[in-house]
């Protein structure tokens, strides 16, 4: 008996059929933690703690350091291809070149500021992070490092009285040295079971810290470094790490001059919790806090009830917010 010939219909729909059964289906998805992401590739850990190189799908848009995503392997060449990312719970972002908005770090719990000795605490980046995470409505510390640079009563003296307003709000404050080991229980102790992200300025230590927090970061900065092939710069990239007694820490590159989300004087009161007893209180319902008499919140501040840096950084990101709603368009 001769065998049936196929009509070309019946020989595309046989050919439909044998492309699908090719095709990955939802069955070869895993779930998998962004480590990093080096331009057009991610390291995504699987969840059996191997570091894969993937591809990203283009419509997923940009993923960071603690995203979670589904990847397919591709078994024959160890590499994978991301094809979804997970709703984020949080996400810290940056001003970027030409007004663009860059990514920082996703799901983050908590935002550790590190405000460094050497070279110097400057109370307006620290309110600058403090708006981001009021924005986030993430909680913060601040991390005060290189302590091992304060050798006498008067230095600790001048720092304590910096990092009043601070205390005042309640704001956790941990000294710590990666040089002398000090204060690095406290610290470890303060971020496990939790995924924070370190801020703060160029030359503030936070790789320091990190390296001194796990003790085989070179091991395994130099796993990341054999999945990329091309090396892993902590300068350009934030870079996800496990801690020993468990949570996750992200290192974010450094930045000269960090700039929260741009938002109205309403909003930016808001963010200031030392305002609050004062809001409202003002002659006018308007008041900048500029020029306008009998302003409660300048009031506030010739009585030491505001500090008189907390005042100021609030009139620098104003000024900063107002100026960039009326710049021209580059279109």
């Amino acid at each position: 008996m001769s065998k049936r010939k196929l009509s070309d219909q019946q020989s595309r729909r046989v050919n439909l059929k044998r492309q699908k059964s090719d095709a990955p289906s939802s069955m070869d998805l895993q779930p998998g933690l962004v480590i990093t992401n080096f331009g057009k590739r991610l390291l995504v850990e699987s969840e059996q703690g191997e570091i894969i190189s993937c591809a990203i799908r283009q419509h997923l848009g940009k993923l960071v350091a603690g995203d979670r995503v589904f990847w397919q392997p591709d078994i024959e060449l160890g590499t994978g291809i991301v094809s979804e990312n997970l709703a984020r719970h949080s996400a810290l972002s940056r001003p970027g070149f030409r007004g663009q908005t860059r990514m920082v770090a996703a799901n983050i719990d908590i935002i550790g500021i590190v405000a460094p000795i050497e070279p110097g605490i400057h109370p307006d980046m620290i309110d600058r992070y403090l708006v981001a995470a009021a924005q986030l409505n993430l909680p913060c510390a601040l991390i005060i490092n290189k302590t091992d640079l304060l050798t006498t009563d008067e230095d600790w003296e001048a720092l304590a009285e910096t990092l009043l307003p601070y205390d005042e709000l309640g704001i956790e404050i941990i000294p710590v040295s990666s040089q002398i080991e000090d204060g690095l229980e406290e610290l470890e102790d303060f971020l496990s079971d939790k995924t924070s992200v370190l801020v703060g300025p160029s030359g503030a230590g936070k790789s320091s810290l990190i390296n001194a927090l796990i003790p085989d970061l070179d091991i395994r900065t130099s796993r990341l470094s054999e999945a990329t092939g091309l090396g892993v710069h902590t300068t350009t990239n934030s870079i996800l790490y496990h801690l020993p007694k468990g949570g996750d820490i992200i290192d974010s590159p450094g930045v000269r001059q960090f700039s929260p989300a741009p938002c109205s004087l309403s909003e930016l009161e808001g963010y200031y919790a030392d305002f609050e007893p004062f809001l409202g209180q003002c002659k006018f319902n308007n008041c900048t806090h500029t020029i306008e008499p009998d302003c409660a919140i300048k009031q506030a501040v010739e009585q030491e009830a505001i500090a008189e840096s907390r005042f100021q950084s609030f009139q620098r990101l104003l000024a900063e917010f107002k100026a960039n709603t009326t710049k021209p368009s580059n279109s």
